[in-house]
């Protein structure tokens, strides 16, 4: 067998009894393993996550969230080595069908490889400052600047002061407003949107809490935030209107939202109530 199972059973030898447990795992349940998060893998195989990340750094990663990534996309396309499919790989007059499967296809591949290499403490730093915070603003370019008016009307409504702005020098004059008791999320797949950075840079140096939004990489913001939480998708150097990259950074918005949500139950429960009621009578009107 080629791929990444035969990577796996090359090095069984070299593991160590605990790590052999979890190579017959991998192996003889791609499937159900791909996408799976280190704690979900600890709690089904029995094994701690120590012993997880020393698997995947035998095998070459450098942790975790590394190998999984690069396993899931394997176990995606059936066990072959070929590259997953991305939003450009269309023909003149494809037939619809074959678009439909081709869109949503890729687009759970890129849900599943994010929630894979999803780090929860990340995630619970981010929602206990945004649940503290004065301020919670969001920026992007282009099309992380959709991203971040998506987020802005969905924390706006649970009462959360928050601002999205699409122009760069709103964004300037916005972050510079930023104190220690606010959140600055900086949305950027590349992580090195050159406005986008200067944001970061300057909410940083006004003390506030940042929080990166970029694909799974060592990058220029990500050096900057406080905390990072990445992405996945299937983009290419010539992307198709950042496809994979919204849907993935969506759902991590979602997850902050609804967590926050949480917390604040009773009260954001109100808003909501206020917010329905009210954009209920516009419709009538």
């Amino acid at each position: 067998m080629n791929g990444y199972l035969s990577e796996i059973k090359e090095s069984y030898q070299d593991f160590s009894k605990a790590e052999r447990r979890l190579a017959d795992f991998f192996i003889q349940n791609s499937e159900e393993a791909s996408g799976k998060t280190i704690a979900e893998v600890s709690e089904r195989v029995g094994v701690s996550k120590a012993t997880i990340v020393r698997f995947a750094r035998t095998l070459g990663y450098t942790g975790y969230r590394d190998f999984i990534l690069r396993f899931s996309s394997y176990a995606g396309n059936g066990g072959d080595d070929k590259q997953i499919p991305n939003f450009l790989e269309v023909e003149p007059e494809d037939s619809v069908s074959h678009i439909i499967h081709h869109i949503f296809k890729s687009s759970l591949q890129t849900m599943e490889q994010t929630m894979a290499i999803c780090d929860e403490d990340s995630f619970g730093q981010t929602i206990a400052a945004m649940n503290q915070a004065r301020r919670i603003d969001f920026f992007g370019m282009g099309a992380g600047s959709i991203i971040a008016q998506d987020a802005q009307q969905k924390f706006l409504r649970i009462n959360k002061i928050s601002y999205a702005f699409a122009d760069s020098h709103l964004q300037t004059t916005v972050a510079a407003t930023l104190t220690a008791d606010d959140v600055c999320v900086v949305i950027s797949y590349s992580g090195e949107t050159v406005d986008t950075l200067r944001i970061a840079e300057l909410a940083r140096k006004n003390g506030a809490f940042v929080v990166s939004i970029t694909k799974y990489s060592e990058n220029s913001i990500s050096k900057i935030a406080n905390v990072n939480l990445f992405v996945s998708s299937p983009e290419t150097e010539i992307r198709s209107a950042a496809m994979g990259s919204r849907i993935s950074q969506l759902c991590v918005i979602d997850v902050l939202y609804t967590a926050v949500l949480s917390l604040e139950y009773d009260h954001a429960k109100e808003h909501l109530n206020t917010t329905l009621r009210e954009l209920s009578k516009s419709k009538l009107n």
